[in-house]
C-alpha cells in the first residue's frame, strides 16, 4: 500500500500518509497527548495551508489524507513531527522552559527565543511570534494537566517519532474513497473503543470538502 519512503514523488496529488511513534510505544492511549496532537494538527493546517480530507490518530501511529498547496508533503510532515515531538516533551517535562512566562505574560521561551532541548542544542520557532505565544498557552495548559495527573516526575519516556513515514499517491476516485474509509475508521481496525474521539469523523470542522 505504501510507496518506499525514500523515493518521494511530489506533485498536484492527494497523499495517504502513515507516521508511527518510535518503537510503537502507545503514547496516545493518554487523552492529554491526544488532545494536544489535535491542537498540533490544527496549527499545521493553519500554517502550512494543505487540504485535509481525513485523519485518524491511533495509540501508536496516525494516518492523514492530505493535498499540499504551496509546500510539499515532506515539509508538512517535518513540521508536524518536529513540533509535536518538541512540544510533547515540554508537556512530559523533558524540554525545560519558563512556564511562568508562558502562563502569565504570553512571552514564552518557545516563541520569542530559542528552545533548549535535552541535548543542549537549540531549535528556532518557525510559526511567528504572535501565533507562537498563543500556542505557548496551549502547551502550558496541557503541561499543567499532565502534572495534576502524573506529577512532576518523568512518568513516560521521552517522545519520539519514527525517523521516516509512509506515503501513497491516490490514483483515482475509487482509491480515494477506499483510503478515506480506511483512514476515518482506522480505529476500528486496531480495536480501539467504538466511541474513539480522535478521528476526522468527530472533527469535521477540520475536514475539507472534496474538490
Amino acid at each position: 500500500m505504501h510507496r518506499n519512503s525514500q523515493k518521494r514523488i511530489y506533485g498536484d496529488y492527494v497523499y495517504f500518509i502513515t507516521c508511527d511513534v518510535q518503537d510503537k510505544i502507545e503514547f496516545f492511549k493518554e487523552e492529554i497527548f491526544c488532545d494536544f496532537w489535535i491542537e498540533e494538527l490544527k496549527l499545521a493546517k493553519e500554517m502550512k495551508k494543505f487540504k485535509l480530507y481525513a485523519f485518524c490518530l491511533n495509540y501508536d501511529h496516525f494516518h492523514l489524507l492530505i493535498k499540499p498547496d504551496k509546500i510539499n508533503y515532506s515539509q508538512i510532515m517535518h513540521f508536524i513531527k518536529r513540533h509535536t515531538s518538541r512540544n510533547l516533551n515540554i508537556i512530559l517535562g523533558y524540554n525545560k522552559i519558563d512556564l511562568g512566562k508562558m502562563a502569565n505574560s504570553g512571552e514564552g521561551d518557545v516563541g520569542q527565543r530559542l528552545l533548549q532541548n535535552g541535548n543542549n542544542t537549540t531549535i528556532e520557532s518557525d510559526i511567528g511570534n504572535f501565533r507562537q505565544r498563543e500556542f505557548d498557552k496551549i502547551i502550558y495548559q496541557h503541561r499543567q494537566k499532565y502534572i495534576v495527573k502524573f506529577g512532576n516526575d518523568f512518568h513516560h519516556p521521552k517522545f519520539k517519532w519514527q525517523k521516516s513515514f509512509h506515503d501513497h499517491i491516490i490514483r483515482n476516485v475509487k482509491d480515494f474513497n477506499n483510503h478515506w474509509n480506511y483512514t476515518m475508521y482506522n480505529y476500528l481496525k486496531h480495536n480501539l473503543p467504538e466511541n474513539w474521539k480522535y478521528t476526522g469523523l468527530n472533527f469535521m470542522e477540520l475536514i475539507d470538502e472534496i474538490e
